[in-house]
């Protein structure tokens, strides 16, 4: 068995903390076909899914992107690319080349959900499992959340007297995996929540427990719930049936 040494922990420690001190934005991007690419002839489709594969694929070499198959789960939606970069502006880079692609002609940005990678202030530093680019679980649940202001106006004991709680029910979890970012000033929501499990019943349950919590009073919006499947890009244009 390797011993790790001291000046090895230290190490470890070190680069831990300089990763999650590091700057991440995210953002949740959910896309709709338009039903006129329905209406295209088989040729116009596969050529426009070729280009939409080629685009998602070069694009790699500057974000990181995820890919999930909303389709039949929210009527709105039909994919969702979680993108996640060190530089905002690169979003809106490659949402515009995206258009730009033909492919681009045939989606409408239902849902973007701008965030970033925080510490939390009620639990020790930590890289997340998307930080780490840990395999991502077969299901994601991803909303936005917002708390109201008497939260904010708690002693912090307080808070983290019922965030304590919280976690405590979470860890009842162990197969549901938590992805927190921050939004304040970025967007609508104060957080964005993406929470991933291979069983959708173990999320289910999760969350009616969750509700049971002193926390839950604070909850003013954790709307919409968007779930969908993980995918490479190749299932992704495969499950929307390019």
């Amino acid at each position: 068995m390797t011993t790790v040494t001291g000046k090895q922990e230290t190490g470890v420690k070190k680069a831990i903390k300089e990763a999650v001190q590091k700057t991440l934005y995210v953002d949740f991007l959910f896309f709709k076909l338009v039903p006129l690419f329905r209406q295209q002839s088989k040729r116009e489709k596969e050529e426009a899914a070729r280009a939409f594969e080629r685009f998602l694929k070069e694009s790699e070499r500057l974000i990181r992107i995820r890919p999930y198959l909303t389709l039949g789960l929210r009527q709105e939606v039909d994919f969702l690319l979680w993108v996640i970069t060190e530089d905002l502006e690169k979003v809106q880079e490659f949402v515009g080349n995206l258009y730009r692609t033909p492919f681009g002609k045939y989606v409408s940005l239902a849902y973007s959900f701008v965030a970033m990678k925080k510490p939390s202030p009620y639990a020790l530093p930590h890289q997340q499992a998307f930080e780490k680019d840990d395999p991502p679980k077969r299901f994601i649940f991803v909303y936005p959340f917002v708390k109201s202001r008497e939260w904010y106006l708690l002693p912090f004991e307080k808070r983290q007297a019922i965030m304590n709680e919280h976690l405590r029910v979470a860890h009842e979890y162990p197969t549901v995996r938590l992805n927190t970012t921050y939004s304040f000033g970025l967007g609508d929501q104060e957080f964005m929540l993406a929470f991933e499990a291979d069983d959708p019943s173990d999320f289910e349950n999760l969350v009616q427990r969750l509700r049971e919590t002193e926390g839950s009073r604070y909850v003013v919006r954790d709307t919409p719930l968007m779930i969908g499947t993980s995918q490479t890009i190749e299932t992704l244009l495969k499950g929307l049936g390019l």
